[in-house]
């Protein structure tokens, strides 16, 4: 079956894939065929794009696209994976993701990803997941809302808890008649991961700056410190870091009545 390019997120996977099928299809085609379907001279030019070695210029786009007989809808989206892969800042890349997913095709498969981004980029997506399978949760969305600073709208809220439901990342329970997190881990591509990821770090660095001002000094615990070190003595504090995260992670996961989400 030819590749359908709205399945895709790598544009150099597309191309990949295209050239495995036109020559499944074709029999004798060859590397130095596709190039000449890219308007390029060089034979090597599908093994520099999938290496990284070369980015897909705009006459190769286009001319590309034209020996697909791609529609103009499958053009554009060619375009925002081919601007996606290239842009080199996160903003750049954050609005043709966003270009992507509203083009995308395939219902389900679309909606999973568009899910998935928008649990990744907002913060409160994971407070609303503690705070709604915690045990004394009345089952009102104006109660989470109330609980959480900075605020969000109870609407946020609803919308929050069907999301991730449908992530699977909590489900009801009806025999106790409560919501009970599962063990589902988020599973996106890459591509996604890095941007929505990235998302989340800066609303969360946002968060913290503004908990200077927003919580006395009993209820947080901020700290800057500027040392001079060796980078044997960086890599062995990064070593620390990552026991005490991981310490962190293990006492959360031991039996305990949720008091608060930090």
């Amino acid at each position: 079956m030819k590749p359908n390019i709205f399945s895709y997120l790598d544009y150099r996977q597309f191309l990949n894939d295209i050239y495995a099928w036109l020559k499944k299809e074709r029999g004798r085609f060859s590397y130095r065929a596709f190039a000449r379907m890219a308007d390029s001279s060089s034979p090597n030019f599908l093994q520099f794009i999938r290496e990284r070695k070369l980015h897909l210029s705009e006459e190769s786009l286009n001319s590309l696209s034209d020996a697909l007989d791609f529609s103009s809808k499958e053009k554009r989206y060619f375009e925002y994976l081919v601007a996606f892969d290239h842009a080199k800042i996160h903003t750049e890349k954050d609005k043709f993701f966003r270009h992507i997913v509203s083009e995308r095709e395939f219902g389900p498969f679309k909606h999973l990803q568009d899910t998935q981004y928008k649990y990744l980029t907002h913060w409160y997506m994971p407070v609303v997941r503690e705070l709604v399978t915690c045990s004394v949760y009345p089952g009102n969305p104006e109660w989470i809302a109330e609980k959480i600073i900075p605020a969000i709208s109870a609407s946020k809220v609803r919308k929050g808890i069907k999301l991730l439901e449908s992530l699977d990342l909590i489900r009801y329970d009806e025999k106790k008649r409560e919501w009970i997190q599962t063990d589902t881990i988020i599973r996106t591509e890459s591509e996604v991961l890095s941007v929505a990821v990235i998302n989340y770090y800066k609303s969360i660095l946002s968060l913290g700056r503004d908990a200077v001002e927003r919580f006395n000094p009993s209820e947080r615990d901020i700290r800057g410190v500027t040392i001079g070190i060796s980078d044997e003595t960086y890599m062995k504090l990064k070593k620390r870091m990552e026991i005490f995260w991981q310490e962190v992670m293990d006492m959360a996961n031991e039996p305990q009545d949720i008091e608060r989400v930090y």
